[in-house]
């Protein structure tokens, strides 16, 4: 079969120049050797298995602050996604594949294009740089998503991949938090609350497996307590909130019955009790130190909303320029009680509004709530086809959106995951019949194709 790795003659051709030099240099340096098989392990996925490489990108995502390699700037996982963009991008080519749109595209593409217009407009457009990079990545990202994604099992697989990566990534916080003495759990990204955004983004998926796949359910019974475990070790209030969301939702819209909630605060409460039942000196402690500074977190959270507003009423158009909240802090935020070096505005839509503008809130709000309505109408989609299972996932992702429309509110998280990673499937699960569909010419024009499945 043409598509099996290590069946392909293609794979063959690739690796068979290579295997003298790698050989010598196994011999010489073996560090490098290792490193120069995964390398050539990822131009193979490049040439012959793009949707595999995309599933590694995944599961690299999560430990994004370990994979600072060899520089922030030029990490390991930026690599990854230009190494993916070629490869789709030669693929599609050379094969003439239909290019995938979506309402959600459209206003990704108009915050694209509010980055660049506050960047060109910028103080210092040098300094904005660096995040309208971040921007251009994570948008790529969910572009590339929806162009390797086809149909609902693609989608179950990457839950899968991704609950998986996030699970291990709760795993290492943990260790930190109980064995290394952390003040907080942060596991492989370097701050606690992006990383508690993330765990508790990923649990309603890792819930919808546990449902879901029987066969597997204590597997993901282990991932959904260590996401939730992890997500309480880091003691972010912002991501607590999130979750607490999901309960007023789900009861109002009966989108969950009454025994899964009651389950959710049963292992609520269970990962509590053990907790405290093992290690209460550890997190007394560390609740004195969370309580003690409240106060002047709520304070300082406030000030850096007034400072955020303060910026965008001076540059309403165009913001201040993709990453010069931590720069601007220091002539906008006021009796702030905390002192910190590169604050940022805790508040994900503030932030958009205060460096990209009025244009560049509307189109990140535009494409939050497009994705919404797509998982929405992927809901009503599979209750009409009987499809029980296209409904759970439909619910869940729902429900991960939920969670991180609401954390948003208390976290600067525009450059995470969660956003970008729904967004995208929720086109698949709406239906890809349903999604306009352009043919890509071998010479990169475009050609109108029809929408059939």
């Amino acid at each position: 079969m043409a598509g099996r790795l290590l069946d392909s003659r293609a794979a063959f051709l690739v690796a068979a120049p290579l295997a003298l030099p790698l050989g010598y240099v196994a011999a010489m340096w073996p560090l490098y050797a290792l490193a120069g098989v995964g390398v050539v392990i990822l131009l193979l996925l490049a040439v012959l298995r793009v949707e595999t490489l995309l599933l590694v990108l995944a599961a690299a995502l999560p430990w994004e602050g370990l994979l600072a390699y060899p520089t922030e700037s030029v990490s390991v996982v930026k690599i990854l996604g230009v190494l993916l963009f070629g490869a789709w991008l030669v693929r599609a080519l050379a094969r003439s594949e239909p290019l995938r749109v979506s309402p959600a595209l459209a206003w990704a593409a108009a915050l694209g294009l509010a980055v660049g217009l506050s960047v060109l407009f910028a103080p210092d457009p040098a300094e904005s740089v660096f995040d309208a990079l971040r921007y251009a990545l994570f948008i790529t990202f969910f572009f590339l998503v929806l162009q390797l994604t086809h149909t609902l099992e693609d989608v179950r697989r990457m839950v899968r991949v991704v609950v998986l990566s996030s699970t291990l990534a709760a795993g290492w916080g943990l260790y930190g938090f109980i064995a290394l003495n952390l003040e907080r759990a942060a596991g492989p990204i370097s701050d606690p609350n992006d990383f508690a955004y993330l765990m508790c983004c990923v649990l309603p998926l890792a819930c919808y497996l546990f449902v879901e796949e029987r066969r597997r359910r204590l597997l993901w019974s282990v991932c959904c307590l260590l996401l939730l475990a992890a997500t309480l070790a880091t003691l972010s209030r912002g991501a607590l909130v999130g979750l607490s969301a999901l309960a007023p939702w789900a009861i109002a819209t009966r989108r969950v019955p009454v025994t899964g909630l009651l389950l959710g605060l049963a292992a609520l409460f269970s990962v509590a009790a053990i907790a405290f039942a093992l290690w209460a000196p550890l997190l007394q402690d560390r609740l004195e130190l969370k309580s003690s500074a409240a106060d002047k977190n709520v304070a300082g959270r406030q000030a850096l909303w007034l400072g955020a507003m303060r910026m965008a009423g001076d540059r309403p158009l165009t913001g201040v320029g993709p990453g010069r909240f931590r720069i601007e802090a220091r002539s906008y935020v006021r009796n702030n009680p905390l002192v910190i070096e590169k604050p940022v505005a805790h508040n994900s839509y503030l932030h958009v509004l205060a460096e990209t503008g009025v244009f560049g809130l509307i189109a990140f709000v535009g494409f939050l709530a497009s994705s919404w309505r797509l998982l929405g109408r992927g809901r009503r989609r599979a209750i009409a086809v009987g499809d029980r299972s296209g409904q759970r996932l439909a619910t869940a992702m729902q429900a991960s959106l939920l969670v991180a429309i609401v954390a948003g509110v208390f976290l600067s998280q525009q450059f995470t995951m969660p956003f970008w990673l729904i967004g995208a499937l929720a086109t698949v699960v709406a239906g890809v019949p349903q999604a306009v569909r352009v043919k890509l010419s071998p010479r990169g024009s475009p050609e109108r194709a029809t929408a059939a499945a």
